[in-house]
């Protein structure tokens, strides 16, 4: 059936309620990506207004204080036709009051002297293709913090291309924002990379100074949305559906941070195709820069970071708009974001080649007489816990050092630190995780940097969650308190003739109760003399460590001789003696020290190793204020725990 002009009002209202891309209750899904032939086999020819950047109805531009907001419009076709269509933008208050009525909300227009079109909204598709160019929508400030508004825009087509009675319109969302924070505390910028197919880009605000109160994080990184080829052979954004989630929720993830003085900004990567940073050809890199800022413009993104990696370059050949890969290119791509995005940040990650050639993944060159040095804002060196820097970048714009966080066992380098506070411009951190615990070593970084500390508020957000909730990953003091099993590999076992080590796993119970809140803690049960530990139990100690929390010191002593019992009693490492009764002090003054593996699990493990390995715990006693002690348990032969690891699981 032929959609015609001829079709009565009352009848489109009803069909675009449900079906529109803009006249829809329930917000019909729109896939960010550049392709969408949904309604190439209608028959007719007609068209629908629509956002770039793949953004839904009503997406939410953010108006920061005086600066300016942009809409990025085009006109696309069921089908081609063969002749150039001349398409008409206009801003529509009649389309957004008729969305109104059918919806039941009551979003008032932005003020329309506010709001202009790019040449003066008219744009063509050229014959043979189905989409226009894009036309920007200027948002210039002039409402009011904290109102919802809203813009609708319809468009006409020439040449007898069929449209709905209404035109179609696209409906942006426009929320005034109060003038952003800033987060200066010193010379250094801190930026924090969060793979977003895993973690919520919220977790990196709940980071701050503990004196200046400000973000400890400057720059937060969306990792990572792809460069592609269109099926024309054109380089567009490739979004999958946990990058698009933050897109969608921009006001609930992006804006939140931002509102802390957070700048948000979005990293391109390559994508095993032959399209990269260092192949577009020169109106590649201008197109793609254009789609780019669509992007930036939509979602309120800060700027832009770019990683080229995963690009497949050996296979540019016969792709239009490709050209051989070159850093000269990568520069070119630099210079036209910054032509069309003067006051957007750009940064570009780069790592050594997994080869061992020489890095090539970074910008080179002049670009029209502009300097690439000019171009960006900060470079990142990406091979973490390394050093290396780029020789044409003023170090005040360089990362030379950044940390993986994504495992337990990173140490952050003091002289890196160190060298970056007094010469360098930034640091970088890559894949905070929402279930770790950083304190501690997030502490040496802001002391070397800042003279600061950072205080974590200890809460977390899941990958799609709004509202946080207290970190599972936190072993605070009271974590620790209660019943506990613990679990060991090997054991001394009486044979009827000797003591034997064992490689057979032991299991006894645990229970840990408070001794001095915050410092301290009492254990009992451990095997095989937990009725003598109910009476006098160890003594363990709280060190708030990230990753050794807990410290049993060996030897300590138990009890005191006093009136009650003039015996005092100690607890020490002991070895097997030659009967079942005997057991011989021996090992090293040290602990059993708790370790927090990768996994969440802990285990107890005896230091110094070498001297105390073979040792297990053994109670002695004696009745001279401690110059001989005496072993006079009965507990002949009962097995003994050893070895290198106590495995601890909370009951």
């Amino acid at each position: 059936m032929k959609y015609t002009r001829f079709i009565k009002s009352s009848f489109w209202i009803a069909l675009l309620a449900c079906t529109s891309n803009v006249f829809t209750a329930c917000e019909d899904d729109i896939t960010i990506s550049s392709e969408n032939n949904s309604f190439g086999n209608i028959e007719g020819n007609f068209g629908y207004v629509k956002s770039a950047a793949g953004a839904k109805a009503l997406t939410a531009i953010a108006i920061n204080s005086d600066k300016h907001g942009t809409g990025h419009l085009y006109f696309e076709l069921n089908k081609a036709t063969n002749k150039d269509i001349t398409v008409t933008f206009k801003v529509d208050e009649s389309a957004l009051n008729t969305y109104n009525q059918v919806n039941g909300t009551n979003y008032p227009m932005y003020p329309t002297d506010k709001l202009s079109l790019e040449n003066e909204g008219i744009t063509t598709i050229p014959a043979g293709k189905r989409k226009s160019s894009s036309v920007e929508l200027d948002i210039q400030p002039g409402g009011t913090i904290g109102t919802t508004y809203a813009v609708a825009v319809s468009a006409t087509a020439s040449d007898g291309i069929e449209t709905s009675s209404n035109n179609e319109s696209y409906i942006y969302l426009v929320t005034p924002q109060a003038t952003l924070p800033n987060t200066e505390k010193g010379r250094v910028k801190t930026i924090c990379y969060i793979e977003v197919n895993n973690e919520n880009i919220l977790n990196a605000g709940e980071y701050t100074m503990e004196n200046s109160k400000k973000p400890f994080f400057d720059i937060v990184n969306v990792f990572a949305a792809n460069i592609r080829l269109n099926e024309e052979g054109k380089p567009y954004v490739h979004c999958n559906p946990q990058v698009t989630f933050v897109l969608e929720n921009a006001d609930k993830l992006i804006r939140p941070l931002q509102q802390k003085g957070i700048k948000v900004h979005l990293t391109i990567l390559g994508d095993h195709t032959p399209a990269g940073m260092r192949s577009l050809g020169d109106e590649a890199a201008k197109d793609f820069a254009k789609e780019l800022k669509s992007y930036v413009d939509i979602y309120g993104f800060d700027g832009i970071s770019f990683d080229d990696e995963w690009s497949n370059y050996e296979q540019v050949g016969g792709h239009p708009g490709l050209v051989v890969p070159s850093q000269e290119q990568y520069s070119r791509l630099i210079y036209e974001c910054r032509q069309i995005m003067p006051d957007k940040q750009i940064g570009v990650y780069w790592c050594k080649q997994e080869n061992g050639e020489p890095s090539i993944n970074y910008p080179l060159g002049d670009i029209e007489g502009k300097d690439v040095n000019d171009l960006l804002d900060y470079t990142v060196f990406g091979n973490y816990n390394l050093w290396n820097e780029l020789s044409h970048i003023d170090k005040t714009k360089q990362c030379p050092y950044a940390i993986n966080v994504t495992e337990d066992n990173f140490y952050p380098n003091s002289v890196y630190l160190s060298k970056i506070k007094n010469e360098w411009g930034y640091f970088a951190i890559y894949n905070l995780k929402a279930s770790k615990v950083y304190s501690s070593k997030f502490n040496e970084i802001g002391q070397t940097l800042y003279n600061d500390n950072i205080i974590w508020t200890e809460q977390v957000y899941g990958r799609t969650d709004f509202t946080p909730s207290r970190s599972s990953a936190i072993k605070d003091y009271n974590y620790y308190l209660g019943n506990w099993k613990i679990s060991t590999a090997q054991q001394y076992n009486w044979t009827g003739s000797k003591w034997e080590n064992k490689f057979s796993k032991m299991e006894f119970n645990i229970r840990i109760e408070e001794n001095i809140k915050n410092e301290s803690y009492y254990v009992y049960g451990w095997a095989p003399y937990g009725k003598l530990l109910e009476q006098y139990p160890l003594t363990m100690l709280y060190t708030n460590s990230d990753t050794n929390p807990l410290s049993i010191p060996m030897p300590q002593v138990l009890h005191y001789s006093d009136a009650t019992d003039p015996l005092m009693w100690k607890m020490c490492w002991a070895t097997p003696g030659r009967t079942a009764n005997s057991w011989t002090v021996g090992g090293k003054e040290g602990e059993f020290r708790a370790i927090l593996n990768s996994d969440g699990s802990i285990t107890l493990k005896p230091f110094p190793f070498n001297d105390n390995r073979n040792c297990t715990a053994v109670p002695y006693c004696s009745n001279d204020g401690g110059n001989t002690w005496l072993y006079t348990h009965t507990i002949f032969q009962e097995a003994h725990p050893t070895g290198l690891n106590y495995e601890l699981t909370k009951q």
